[in-house]
């Protein structure tokens, strides 16, 4: 696995591991989390791998750069998306999944007065800076979208809690040193298993509504 990488970044970027740990980094469930390992990993790029200031400081980069494009667009986005045939219903499951995430902050944020909007940016930060599996800067930027955070508050409360998971991350490399590439195998294998059961429970769900309403028409026949 390790060789097939490094051939396959190696013929893509040849030594240019700055370009490929800042384009990786943007790339959604990888994101920062990934990134700085990636950039760090001798096992694929020997000599040419970053230190872990640099592999931070361009994968922090090219992860940010990602709210200020999603952060304007995602609920038009999702929007149309919905009023097409082939991704109506892909776009509904998001929107629902977002709405879902973005309401446990919502109802921990509910308050008449006016800590309640603070309590929302503390919220969103609160889950981009915790480096795990599929709370990055795209799920954060969504959340903050729909939670109704302004352009400005959506982009620097994202990116100050990627500043943070980004500085976890560093520091978690830091203790693997030379193996940093099983930091991000790791990470990689944790977000495939939260997905996989992400898509396994909504199948399921469906299914089960899907056999209840196939029930409630046999009785009314």
């Amino acid at each position: 696995m390790t060789e097939f990488l490094q051939n396959f970044f190696s013929s893509v970027f040849s030594d240019n591991v700055i370009l490929a740990t800042i384009l990786i980094s943007m790339i959604p469930i990888i994101e920062l989390r990934g990134g700085i390992p990636f950039g760090m990993a001798k096992h694929i790029w020997g000599e040419n791998a970053l230190n872990f200031f640099d592999s931070t400081l361009f994968a922090f980069l090219g992860s940010s750069v990602i709210v200020f494009v999603l952060a304007p667009i995602i609920k038009p986005l999702i929007n149309l998306l919905k009023k097409t045939k082939g991704f109506k219903k892909l776009a509904t499951w998001f929107e629902t999944r977002i709405q879902g995430k973005s309401q446990k902050i919502e109802d921990s944020a509910a308050s008449e007065n006016k800590k309640s909007k603070w309590k929302k940016i503390f919220g969103v930060f609160v889950f981009v800076a915790i480096p795990l599996p599929l709370t990055g800067v795209w799920t954060g930027t969504c959340i903050a979208a729909f939670l109704g955070l302004s352009y400005l508050e959506t982009c620097a409360t994202v990116i100050t809690g990627n500043l943070c998971a980004g500085l976890i991350t560093m520091v978690v490399s830091l203790i693997f040193k030379e193996n940093t590439i099983y930091v991000m195998y790791v990470f990689l294998l944790v977000a495939l298993a939260l997905i996989t059961y992400g898509i396994t429970k909504a199948l399921a769900k469906a299914h089960k509504n899907k056999q209840t309403e196939n029930t409630q028409n046999e009785q009314q026949d």
